[in-house]
């Protein structure tokens, strides 16, 4: 007996259709001249188009012709928008539309016709007469569909006017996509004359005085240890910490390298001896300015934690010390520095469990390549790619989901921060997006996921990402795929 094979795994990126509900004028002259000729040729085959009754037996006879009728809802609800098409000259029902509005955008759940309605060009009717209805009203977009039916993918195009990115299964072969932007390939850079890292560091920092780590968290555990061993603080001392959005989630990497030390805080008191302020994924802390006043009358240390925020307009001026992150910026599988303090290798090693022996060499020598790779002015390419990477999520995604925020000019994002509706949104979102190989960050007290935008990516990779969340949120909000 032969097992027939067959593949339909819809595990690849296609495009959907968005119609804009904003002027119907435009939308006439969006749609493909195909779909306006059909719709003109069904005026004219005596068809008229009224609401959906809602009786049960009108729903029997529409049921009767749909032929993915469990797309139907069990319960018609508020959201739901349905409309028949009638013969006038016999009555008889000739197709129906079903719609679902969720939040600013419309989707279509089923568009049935019977044979005479086809004939009678009701599909273009009732999709051109749902579109104009919805024009002006509270909807911003009709989003057709994406399929991966050859047939059913072609009539979607006819009402295109902009597309999105659809990929709705992880592919057998997946990708391993990261939020920093060291990966495999990356790996086989061929590491340079350490020396002229260290230079070009030198030169970057305004400092030949820094100290190379393997991660930026334990230039924060070393900072604060100096800072003990000082007798600046102790461990029943207290660290104040502050963000950017100033919200209670601070990363567990940069509350460890605390806690090794000291204790912390996200409000000030008597035992304040320290401040970290943090620009979070490359966003200008909105204190500084009162926070360096703050240490200085305080007369304890600044520290300014740039992890995520070297080369952002107006970072990396505050801090008596500065750390960052060579692993969040360039393409490297080690490197962190601690700007302000030099700490000797044996020192780094004995006191502070800081180091390897030679991993200050790799550290330099691939960093040199790295950026001997990106060019004439590394930071300006990182930036470029980088926000236009933001962009084309917002071009994607903004039908139906918002950024957590506007990117200002200036900012060089270290991920792309995606607001969702709660928490429990965020954790199901990102645990669906996570099975196509891609890293996803949950960022509490925030309801938001943050997606990689690094310059290791392509416009491919985002519209992938993007793919993902949408198919994700059609499948939690109901909406089927085809």
């Amino acid at each position: 007996m032969t097992i027939p094979l067959s593949y339909v795994s819809k595990d690849y990126v296609i495009r959907g259709n968005l119609i804009d509900l904003m002027d119907d004028q435009a939308a006439w002259d969006a749609v493909d001249k195909r779909v306006r000729t059909s719709v003109r040729k069904g005026r004219r085959m005596g068809v008229r188009i009224r609401p959906f009754d809602t009786t049960t037996e009108e729903l029997d006879v529409l049921r009767s012709f749909t032929p993915n009728d469990d797309d139907i809802p069990a319960v018609f609800e508020d959201r739901h928008h349905a409309y028949v098409a009638i013969a006038e000259d016999t009555g008889e029902r000739l197709g129906w539309i079903l719609l679902a509005g969720v939040g600013r955008k419309l989707f279509m759940l089923c568009h049935a016709s019977t044979p005479e309605g086809k004939r009678r060009q009701t599909p273009n009717l009732l999709l051109w007469h749902a579109i104009s209805t919805w024009c002006g009203g509270p909807y911003l977009t009709l989003d057709v569909g994406a399929s991966y039916r050859p047939s059913l993918q072609v009539y979607f195009r006819g009402f295109r006017q902009r597309p999105y990115p659809m990929v709705m299964k992880p592919a057998d072969f997946p990708m391993d996509l990261r939020i920093t932007p060291f990966d495999t390939a990356s790996y086989g850079l061929e590491p340079r004359d350490p020396k002229e890292g260290r230079r070009i560091l030198g030169h970057l920092f305004g400092t030949d005085v820094f100290t190379v780590v393997p991660r930026a968290m334990y230039a924060i555990a070393a900072c604060l240890r100096e800072y003990r061993e000082l007798g600046r603080l102790s461990e029943d001392d207290e660290v104040l910490i502050s963000t950017t959005t100033g919200t209670p989630y601070v990363s567990s990497c940069v509350t460890r390298a605390i806690e090794a030390v000291c204790r912390w805080s996200l409000t000030p008191s008597e035992k304040t001896r320290a401040v970290l302020m943090i620009h979070e994924f490359g966003f200008l802390n909105p204190h500084a300015a009162a926070l360096r006043r703050f240490c200085d009358e305080r007369g304890i240390p600044l520290i300014e934690d740039l992890a995520y925020g070297w080369g952002s307009a107006g970072t990396g001026t505050w801090g008596d010390v500065r750390i960052y992150s060579a692993t969040k910026t360039f393409p490297l599988q080690f490197g962190g520095f601690l700007v302000g303090m030099r700490i000797p290798f044996r020192r780094l090693w004995d006191v502070h469990g800081a180091s390897d022996l030679g991993k200050e060499a790799e550290t330099l020598a691939t960093f040199t390549a790295a950026w001997s790779d990106l060019g004439v002015d590394p930071f300006t390419s990182i930036k470029d790619v980088r926000r236009a990477n933001w962009e084309r999520y917002v071009e994607n995604l903004s039908s139906v989901l918002d950024p957590y925020a506007d990117l200002p000019p200036g900012v060089i994002p270290g991920a792309f921060l995606l607001k969702l509706k709660d928490e429990d949104d965020m954790r199901r979102v990102s645990a669906f997006v996570r099975r196509f190989g891609i890293e996803v960050g949950n960022w509490y007290h925030h309801a938001s996921i943050f997606l990689p935008c690094h310059q290791r990516m392509t416009r491919r990779h985002v519209d992938f990402v993007s793919g993902a969340v949408l198919a994700n949120y059609r499948e939690d909000c109901g909406i089927p795929h085809v």
